[in-house]
């Protein structure tokens, strides 16, 4: 987490050393909209055929699912723009869709919905200063921008289980002591282009955005811990079931179920040592989306009998 935090604050350096380095079309102060598209998540479940990466080449493209977000912005500077947006999107992972062996068999799985808030920084590192000319109806200008920031989320990550749809953290899976929280905060990071429609005092922008968010927590999916929980320690039948899903498993290689679950010595002692999860990497997720916003440009008026403009929008 501390070396993504120093990514994410080298980019922020960048942004202020390239504020004054481009032109932008000017006056739109004020932009409302929404977003929708797709999300994924890279964690401990699923994930590609060999040993788990931590980059978008380990997410399973077939959990995709899907994102709506809205927002409002607003610019403090000709190349920069402030935004707090609502989020509500959804993750899921499935071993069985895995090609490596360890996670196929282990056949965890989950469905997580997140509600989350950011606020953040953009950067307006392109900006056509004069209208394109692709419609003749209309100016239209063209920009491309790179944001960070910080958010918080509420998460619930759950498991199909019997033909319903389980809470996982109430569980405690892993035999916590006490269960992770459903809060956590998220380091935003992301870019996005856009082209916009110029009518008057309005401006209409379409365009596309990808956002990734690091999170504080290894728990949207459920697994984090690299060892397996003693099932009598579980506070229920269903946690026990939850914890460990190999035996769900009808056909399986051969010696293959002695890698998932405890398995006694006689002593009280595990004598499985192949890992559950990996704590060591935190979970985050991404989205991909479409963009619609409506900007409005700040409209002057004098003030009588005072040299001052006030701003409306």
């Amino acid at each position: 987490m501390k070396s993504k935090l120093i990514k994410i604050l080298g980019l922020a350096i960048l942004f202020f050393v390239g504020l004054n380095g481009i032109k932008a079309q000017r006056g739109f102060k004020l932009e409302y909209g929404a977003m929708t598209g797709i999300s994924n998540y890279l964690g401990d479940v699923g994930g590609g055929a060999g040993a788990a990466r931590a980059g978008i080449a380990d997410i399973k493209m077939q959990k995709t699912r899907w994102n709506q977000t809205g927002y409002i912005k607003y610019k403090f500077h000709p190349l920069a723009f402030a935004r707090v947006a609502v989020d509500y999107l959804r993750i899921e992972g499935n071993d069985a869709l895995c090609e490596n062996p360890g996670r196929k068999y282990r056949n965890l799985s989950f469905r997580n919905d997140i509600y989350d808030i950011e606020a953040t920084i953009h950067w307006l590192f392109y900006s056509s200063a004069k209208p394109t000319g692709i419609y003749r109806k209309a100016n239209t200008y063209l920009g491309a921008y790179l944001f960070t920031g910080i958010g918080g989320f509420y998460h619930n990550p759950q498991a199909l289980y019997q033909g319903s749809w389980v809470p996982l953290q109430p569980l405690r899976t892993e035999g916590q002591t006490n269960p992770y929280s459903h809060f956590g905060y998220c380091l935003p990071f992301g870019a996005g282009f856009f082209v916009s429609i110029t009518h008057g005092r309005k401006a209409q922008r379409i365009g596309i955005e990808i956002n990734w968010r690091y999170t504080n927590t290894d728990y949207l999916d459920d697994v984090s811990s690299a060892s397996w929980a003693n099932p009598t320690s579980l506070n229920s039948k269903t946690g026990a079931a939850l914890s460990n899903r190999n035996p769900e498993l009808k056909n399986q290689p051969e010696g293959m179920s002695g890698n998932y679950g405890w398995i006694d010595d006689g002593k009280g002692n595990n004598i499985n040592k192949a890992p559950r999860g990996n704590p060591n990497n935190k979970d985050s997720y991404i989205s991909f989306n479409i963009t619609y916003g409506i900007a409005i440009k700040g409209k002057y008026t004098r003030s009588r009998g005072r040299k001052i403009r006030s701003i409306t929008f």
